[in-house]
């Protein structure tokens, strides 16, 4: 039975409303403690069995009547009790719930009673309580995990994407539940996907986000093939099981549970999963809010991927939820020259400018700056840290000064990002033969830029070092940087879930080396923030775009659970 259809205790084929019963007991002034009012619930369960044993005691009275009179029909009746006079009295006094039942029916009224003071329990407990009552969790996992396999099946390498099979894929589950989805394209094969599951209204929406395209998987060195979904020990392997179909899949599921649990919240959740994320989002989240603005329904609060559970020293885990991304400034150099034959090279040509131009960003250290959300959050994680580190972090700003200390921080790759701008050269392009020299040659730079820089003046910067007017100096991507705020309702509902799922771990406002797409929706007036809740070690974490990606089944039914809970515990108007 449903949470919120408990059973009418003097009739359990009809159904009455629980917040009628609850009603009445407050109108009557009980001020009773929440364990008085269990206690008398499942009191309701104790008396169900003790009619039911009466019932069955009667009868037995009954045919024990009937059969004494078969044999000794001269016994008057004045002489002996009539036993059906007396279970009728019986009756009357004590059983009432028996009338009009069959002895098949009674065991049924045990459970009726159990379950009416389950719903009655729930609604004081809140309809968190009914969820877990009501809803499969095992089974929502076991569902997440063959949509997981399923779509990390379909190809979506970015570049070319491709990604509309994969939201079609995700769009078919959905209807499937009664939810309606919508697949739409920014140009042909870049589908992105949009559901929305209906609220109470009291709230503004609320975005789940994650995007389809999965960055480009060698399969040399993978356990399994990176696009087979194969499931072993527990884990599915496949690119994208992370970053970020598994996130999409996971949020897809969590429609599904609060679709089923037929318990709407007071929000409208609204879904995204787009196209084109792992190449700046311009044909996926920055083509919907450009060209489909209507879709994120004047939402207040977006959750996308970005951070995580993370697991400390000891195995204590600790919540991030980033608040704040570094800016991405990506760059291409261009150096131009005499090309030939290889047999014959000229003193100078543009392979040789270019590396020249390489060498000197490599030897160049960008400057260490500590803006305010990074000191912020190293002062956080200072608590779960051992002395004398734990001091440092506290006091980042002067521990930095002291360069035996910023040389070993440093040496932490993420840490050393946190601090200072980055540049790093990934796509070089030449010759497309060893025997010819080319005319051009190019390198790509992926710059990430701490929040606060503005990308024109880190141009400048690099054609500063790069000293050589020759090499051109072209942006690929640059936006500016964006934040969200850390003490928001949403942060709060993070903050609860994080007390009653996670054993009280500490929540810590996040700073990323890298970016999502949730500037975009920054801009457009939606809080966004990066929080995924899957308990990662760090050998997950390196598996994201690198070979054998992975993911638990365990997170994906446990994150299925937690997002739940998350999406419950938004605070209302």
């Amino acid at each position: 039975m449903p949470c919120g259809e408990p059973v009418d205790i003097e009739n359990p084929c009809r159904i009455i409303d629980a917040s009628a019963v609850l009603g009445r007991h407050r109108s009557r002034g009980s001020n009773r403690s929440l364990e008085s009012l269990l206690s008398t619930c499942f009191s309701w369960s104790t008396t169900a069995k003790q009619f039911t044993a009466h019932g069955r005691e009667t009868d037995g009275q009954i045919r024990k009547s009937r059969a004494r009179r078969r044999v000794n029909k001269s016994v008057r009746p004045e002489a002996a009790p009539d036993e059906d006079l007396l279970a009728r009295r019986r009756g009357k006094r004590r059983g009432m719930l028996l009338r009009g039942m069959t002895r098949s029916s009674r065991p049924t009224l045990t459970r009726c009673f159990a379950r009416a003071a389950l719903v009655v329990a729930a609604a004081l407990l809140g309809s968190d309580a009914c969820l877990a009552a009501d809803l499969d969790w095992r089974r929502l996992g076991s569902e997440a995990t063959e949509v997981l396999a399923d779509v990390i099946r379909i190809d979506t390498q970015n570049p070319p994407g491709g990604e509309t099979a994969a939201a079609n894929a995700l769009a078919r589950k959905l209807e499937a539940e009664g939810i309606r989805a919508e697949v739409f394209e920014s140009s042909p094969g870049r589908g992105s996907l949009h559901a929305r599951l209906p609220g109470s209204g009291g709230a503004p929406p609320v975005i789940l986000l994650a995007h389809l395209d999965v960055v480009p998987a060698d399969p040399r060195g993978w356990r399994f093939p990176p696009f087979s979904g194969a499931l072993e020990h527990g884990y599915v392997y496949g690119r994208g099981a992370l970053d970020a179909k598994g996130v999409a899949v996971v949020e897809l599921m969590a429609l599904v549970a609060l679709k089923r649990s037929g318990q709407p919240i007071d929000r409208d959740v609204i879904l995204l999963a787009t196209a084109d994320e792992e190449t700046g989002g311009k044909a996926g989240a920055g083509w919907i809010v450009q060209h489909r603005p209507e879709l994120l329904g004047n939402a207040e609060y977006l959750l996308t991927e970005g951070d995580h559970i993370h697991l400390a020293q000891g195995g204590r885990k600790v919540v991030q939820v980033a608040v704040a991304e570094k800016t991405p400034c990506w760059v291409k150099l261009i150096a131009r020259g005499e090309g030939g034959h290889g047999s014959t090279p000229p003193a100078q040509t543009a392979v040789t400018r270019l590396i020249r131009a390489l060498d000197k960003l490599r030897r160049y250290r960008t400057g260490v700056r500590l803006v305010r959300p990074v000191e912020e959050y190293f002062a956080a994680l200072a608590p779960l840290e051992r002395e004398p580190l734990r001091s440092k972090l506290a006091h980042l700003s002067e521990a930095l000064e002291d360069p035996a200390f910023l040389a070993e921080f440093t040496r932490n790759p993420r840490q050393n990002a946190l601090i200072r701008n980055t540049m790093t050269p990934t796509v070089l392009e030449g010759s497309p033969k060893t025997n010819v020299i080319p005319e051009d040659a190019s390198a790509q730079l992926d710059c990430r830029l701490l929040p606060g820089e503005r990308p024109a003046e880190f141009l400048a910067l690099l054609r500063e070092v790069i000293a050589d007017e020759t090499i051109l100096v072209e942006t690929l991507l640059s936006f500016p940087a964006s934040s969200s705020d850390s003490t928001s309702g949403l942060m709060a509902a993070i903050r609860k879930l994080a007390a009653t799922d996670l054993g009280g771990a500490p929540v810590i406002p996040s700073v990323i080396p890298g970016f999502t797409d949730s500037h975009y929706f920054r801009d457009h007036g939606v809080a966004s923030y990066g929080f995924v809740p899957f308990v990662l070690s760090e050998d997950d974490e390196k598996t994201v775009h690198g070979i054998n990606e992975r993911v638990s089944v365990e997170n994906l039914r446990d994150g299925v659970r937690r997002l739940v809970a998350l999406l419950r515990a938004l605070p209302t108007r």
